[in-house]
């Protein structure tokens, strides 16, 4: 599997550093930010292959913020997968119409997200190579 560069947006510090960790053993680097304030300023100086993000968090919701940004052609390029407690209709739907995955926060969330970036990412990392 490629390296990627991966941005992680989690307010959640314990669940965030789980993903830094497992993502980092599977040699892949690595940005965390907790809020979606400082999302655009990332975004702005360094390019992402994965963006990794929560969808109800204390500065906003994901789903939206998302959706605002994906009108920048070069963020909308970025595969995405949000990674969330929320199971209702509307969420999947809003995952799905951005193209973005959708995974549930459950113990097996980080076997799930493994695969996604297996199915999903590896072709990605190879335009950078």
């Amino acid at each position: 599997m490629q390296s990627l560069h991966v941005l992680v947006i989690e307010d959640d510090i314990d669940f965030a550093q789980t993903l830094e960790i497992t993502l980092r053993a599977s040699n892949h680097d690595v940005t965390v930010t907790h809020n979606w304030l400082s999302v655009m300023a990332k975004l702005r100086t360094e390019q992402f292959d994965l963006i990794i993000a929560d969808i109800e968090t204390p500065t906003g919701n994901g789903l939206t913020a998302m959706e605002f940004l994906n009108q920048d052609d070069s963020v909308a390029k970025i595969e995405k997968v949000f990674v969330t407690g929320r199971e209702d209709a509307e969420t999947l739907r809003r995952c799905r119409e951005m193209n973005a995955g959708y995974l549930h926060k459950t113990p097996r969330v980080f076997a799930e997200l493994d695969q996604f970036i297996r199915t999903r990412c590896d072709h990605r990392s190879l335009a950078r190579v």
